[in-house]
């Protein structure tokens, strides 16, 4: 009976999800749901609620990701996202090499649909390679999505690190090598046809462009040096980053009354709030799931069944995210039935596996919102642009199976 509530909990979600409801409110449904369809009783379903609640790591993992939501908005706001962009600009004159780094730098940034922000710099330093515009629109999706397979700020690499108790640094270690093959992948057949132009008189890289960028880009660099470098929690990380954001490219005159307008349209406009409820109901999700039991029923039921620990973590990652359309939510409702059923020493290459299945379901979703505004902006069809993502990204999740089978 358990087994059966959480498998209704869980489709419920995806359903809802699918139907338009925003995934905070589905996943409260969710909770509801297994909470009422298990034999755990309402005082544990009540007191696994409340230990979610009070939680550190929950509020913790909260605050990070509001401030995170509100980055980027800061970014652009005090010109640096523009600057960061020019800048590169100017240190790699040569168009594939920026096809590739631009919509990767505007996909540190996160914000829904941001593919749509990267897609004219990819047709305007692709237009002298004489590309075809499915060749396009693929360069834009999976280049603007590549940095997140090792991106500690990327929000599903939060959201698993925190669920599974895995240092960050360790999914990263193992997802290094699957990113390379797709980047290989990705650049043998997106430019196979590309047709390389005449040398061009822009000006070389110079030491006043790379400062140029490096200021710009500070207020990640500051993130990741206070959580990779000094050990900081990523909340703190996330708001010295912020802070110093906020700070930069304030008005010679009346800076005070500036950053004062700063903060107030940070916490009525920039901060995703939305976002950060989500966080909250995914973590109350996890704790009832687990409360529930059911990890240890399902990973009975897989034995007895004799499915493939890896077949079945590929498979739920691509199909979970490829139904929502969301990488945070099938990190989120995945972690909890997979934390007590990946062996401990191969801990960190399971959780690589898990985040580029989920990453493969997602780039390929129809309810992508980056998949989406790409074909629309450069005329091409869902069928087009799939059929040419879908050999990187098959490389990757199939480098990541390899490695793991490897290191079994």
């Amino acid at each position: 009976m358990t087994v059966v509530g959480v498998a209704v909990a869980f489709g419920s979600v995806l359903y809802l999800v699918s139907k338009g409801l925003s995934l905070g409110l589905a996943l409260l449904v969710g909770t509801a749901l297994t909470g009422l369809l298990s034999p755990m009783g309402l005082s544990p379903f009540a007191a696994a609620l409340w230990d979610g609640l009070k939680s550190p790591m929950t509020w913790q993992l909260v605050l990070a990701v509001a401030l995170i939501s509100g980055l980027g908005k800061v970014m652009k706001a005090t010109g640096d996202l523009e600057e960061m962009i020019s800048s590169l600009v100017a240190l790699f004159p040569k168009p594939k090499a920026l096809a590739m780094l631009l919509p990767a730098l505007v996909g540190t940034i996160n914000v829904p649909g941001g593919a749509i922000m990267s897609a004219p710099l990819v047709e305007e330093n692709t237009r002298a390679l004489h590309l075809d515009r499915t060749s396009q629109a693929a360069i834009n999706l999976f280049f603007r999505h590549i940095g997140y397979y090792v991106y500690p700020l990327h929000t599903s690499m939060i959201v698993l690190s925190e669920l599974m108790d895995i240092p960050k640094q360790s999914i990263i270690k193992y997802n290094a090598l699957p990113m390379l093959v797709g980047l290989g992948a990705a650049y043998l057949l997106f430019f196979k046809r590309a047709q390389l132009p005449p040398a061009d008189a822009r000006q070389e890289s110079s030491l006043r462009h790379l400062l140029s960028f490096l200021q710009s880009f500070s207020p990640i660099l500051v993130i990741l040096g206070l959580m990779l470098l000094l050990g900081l929690p990523f909340y703190l990380a996330a708001a010295g980053g912020l802070l110093w954001a906020l700070l930069r490219n304030l008005p010679g005159e009346k800076r005070s009354r500036a950053l004062l307008g700063r903060l107030k349209e940070l916490f009525t406009r920039w901060i995703d709030y939305k976002l950060a409820l989500t966080i909250l109901s995914l973590l109350l999700f996890r704790s009832v799931v687990e409360a529930s039991g059911v990890t240890s029923t399902l990973a009975a039921s897989f034995f007895r069944y004799g499915i493939p620990l890896p077949i079945l973590v590929m498979g739920l990652g691509a199909v979970a995210a490829y139904l929502v359309g969301m990488h945070m939510a099938a990190a989120g409702l995945l972690a909890p039935f997979f934390a007590t059923l990946f062996p401990p020493a191969l801990l960190a290459p399971y959780t690589s596996l898990l985040l580029v299945s989920i990453m493969f379901g997602y780039l390929l979703s129809p309810l992508h919102l980056c998949l989406a505004l790409t074909n629309q902006y450069f005329g091409t069809s869902y069928g087009q642009t799939v059929g040419k993502l879908a050999v990187p990204l098959l490389a990757i999740v199939l480098t990541a199976l390899v490695q793991l089978l490897f290191l079994a």
